[in-house]
């Protein structure tokens, strides 16, 4: 991904051109093939720039079509040839050779912030018009690119990179006690509009965010459609859309030469991976492809290397193994090469990191089966409460019966019974373990940490009458902090990662289709599959690892979070240090991953400190 920063001034004040290169050169690693700095009528702006294709960039930015409008950000936008043909007015055609920082232009000019139906794919950026003194940001529905913004009196500060806001001048650098308070209670913040510092923001997903005359505001702009089922009369067309859906979705992230794939043994990862194998060898394609899989042996017998090793070489890609199994749990912790914009509680998080600086050797670009889980994998009792309250109960009973009757079991039905019970039980106990005993009573009161915990724990809004579960995280922010977490900031090389069973054409259709039979256990994905995938991957049920790595890495390596590194003195408005310990060291022979939160946080602030 790109690197952009810049500020405006309310008061049209001229922009600070040495603030504008050091931001540059924090963005440097960003965008490795050119870099411009620019002074606007009381704006400024810096971009790095990343070339990965496949559709036309801009390598200088900002960019205008005829100085109303200027546009710095990075996009990757999807359905270009839709979108040029829409955005044609009589007498005057958009160029096939237009860019997508172009398009965006156009179809800005065209319909200004109504433009969440036009502009499809990943992006963030921000729209400058000199004439009105008025600045427009925005950021895609799903949050495929991070967008963090900062106001110090009349100016606003805005980057796709948070460290980079970090040197702007009278940004409010404390840290941000809720942001903090999430962070110890689940490992990270679930409210998608802070940062762990309290002078900046992010942008949501689907939101934008208009600047003028020294006032921000910030509105969505684009949401997910909640319609009616798709009900096909042949059981075949279901799985054909599907199918032309996915390949378009996988074709359009497709880059210029080299792609990587992120792939387990899963069904997700090899789909994505066969899929564009297939593009790949087309006429006149020039990509390379290579997979990336982490291999835990000789922790374990990891049986994901070797379906992952099997649907390679089915597929015709050859592919490498990130061995991981003598890695030590928060190796991160002591490595200074190793700093991240925000806090991390992630056992194996050097892991990831080093598999992403491997497949950054060989390409730009990687894919992966991200979000296959959210639609695919769905469950029956929300889609029969639908067909009940509408009356539908001669279909509802057929529904069943077929897929009782050709899979010889129950649909997943999702009742939440075993979740209700838990609740019940936390309901019960909750005086005695509703909060670790090593937060502090004053931080807990003041944030109102026990109503917290139980609003973290009934999860996210569900509304979509009947695919619920997959709605609520694809348009509450889920899948952006997960992104956020590949992002370029995290990893430390400018690697793009794309997926794309969240390319939002496809996530349209998904929502319309069916839950039963379709949605449950990856159906339809398996059924596009037939023929492309070995069978044993493409009929292998979801598995999850059989054993906590992590705690499989503690024992095997005797390792051990005791004694506790010395606190840094700002945790100790949110933590006893001594109650922590005391509490790590009542059971020695076992490791409680919850409790090493705190300990997470103060590596952090360590780490920024010395930064």
């Amino acid at each position: 991904m790109s690197g952009f920063a810049g500020v405006v001034s309310g008061d049209g004040a001229p922009a600070d051109v040495n603030l504008l290169r050091r931001m540059a050169e924090r963005l440097a690693y960003r965008g490795p093939d050119a870099t411009s700095v620019r002074e606007l009528d009381g704006a400024g702006c810096c971009f790095t720039f990343l070339r990965t294709g496949p559709a036309p960039q801009s390598e200088q930015q900002p960019v205008t079509l005829d100085g109303r409008q200027w546009l710095i950000g990075d996009l990757r936008l999807d359905g270009r040839d839709e979108l040029r043909e829409s955005l044609c007015q009589p007498g005057q055609g958009v160029p096939t050779s237009a860019t997508d920082e172009e398009l965006a232009l156009w179809a800005w000019q065209l319909r200004g912030a109504e433009i969440g139906d036009l502009l499809l794919g990943d992006y963030a950026f921000a729209i400058w018009e000199p004439a009105t003194k008025r600045m427009v940001c925005l950021r895609d529905l799903i949050g495929g690119r991070p967008f963090f913004y900062g106001q110090v009196g009349s100016a606003l500060f805005f980057s796709n990179t948070l460290d980079v806001l970090r040197i702007a001048p009278g940004i409010d650098l404390r840290l941000d006690p809720h942001f903090i308070g999430d962070f110890l209670l689940q490992g990270w913040c679930s409210d998608t509009e802070r940062t762990v510092y309290q002078g900046i923001r992010r942008l949501k997903p689907g939101h934008l965010l208009e600047f003028q005359n020294g006032v921000a505001t910030a509105r969505r702009f684009a949401e997910l459609p909640m319609k009616e089922p798709l009900m096909y009369q042949r059981p075949g067309e279901y799985v054909e859309h599907f199918q032309s859906l996915f390949q378009v979705a996988v074709r359009d992230r497709l880059p210029r030469d080299r792609v990587a794939f992120f792939m387990s043994g899963g069904l997700d990862s090899t789909s994505v991976a066969a899929t564009a194998v297939r593009h790949c060898g087309g006429v006149g394609s020039r990509v390379s492809s290579r997979a990336f899989t982490i291999d835990f042996r000789p922790l374990f017998e990891d049986q994901e290397a070797g379906f992952a090793a099997k649907a390679a070489n089915h597929i015709g890609t050859p592919i490498e193994f990130v061995r991981v199994g003598d890695e030590r749990p928060f190796a991160c912790w002591t490595d200074e090469s190793l700093r991240y914009p925000e806090p991390l509680h992630e056992a194996f998080q050097s892991r990831h990191v080093q598999m992403c600086r491997e497949v950054y050797a060989f390409a730009r670009v990687g894919l992966s089966g991200d979000g296959g889980d959210d639609i695919l994998n769905g469950t029956a009792a929300p889609y029969a409460r639908y067909l009940m309250r509408r009356g539908k109960f001669v279909e509802l009973a057929g529904t069943l019966a077929s897929y009782i009757w050709q899979r010889k079991r129950l649909p997943a039905l999702g009742t939440g019974l075993r979740g209700r019970l838990r609740s019940c039980w936390s309901r019960a106990v909750q005086n005695e373990i509703a909060l670790p005993q090593w937060l502090r009573p004053e931080f807990a009161s003041e944030l109102g940490l026990l109503g917290r915990r139980g609003e973290l724990e009934r999860g996210l809004r569900r509304e979509h009458p009947f695919h619920p579960g997959g709605h609520a995280s694809l348009s509450q922010g889920y899948w952006a902090s997960v992104l956020e977490d590949e992002d370029a900031a995290w990893i430390g090389v400018p690697l793009e990662r794309r997926s794309p069973f969240l390319d939002r054409r496809l996530v349209e259709f998904l929502l319309r289709v069916p839950p039963v039979p379709w949605c449950m256990q990856k159906e339809l994905t398996r059924e596009a599959m037939r023929w492309v995938l070995p069978e044993e991957v493409r009929t292998r049920p979801k598995t999850p690892l059989r054993k906590d790595p992590a705690a499989l890495q503690a024992e095997r390596l005797k390792w051990s979070a005791l004694p506790l590194p010395s606190m840094h003195p700002i945790l100790s408005e949110f933590v006893d240090w001594t109650r922590l310990e005391a509490t790590l060291r009542t059971d020695p022979g076992s490791q409680s991953w919850d409790d090493l939160r705190p300990v997470s946080l103060n590596h952090w602030v360590k780490g920024v400190e010395n930064g």
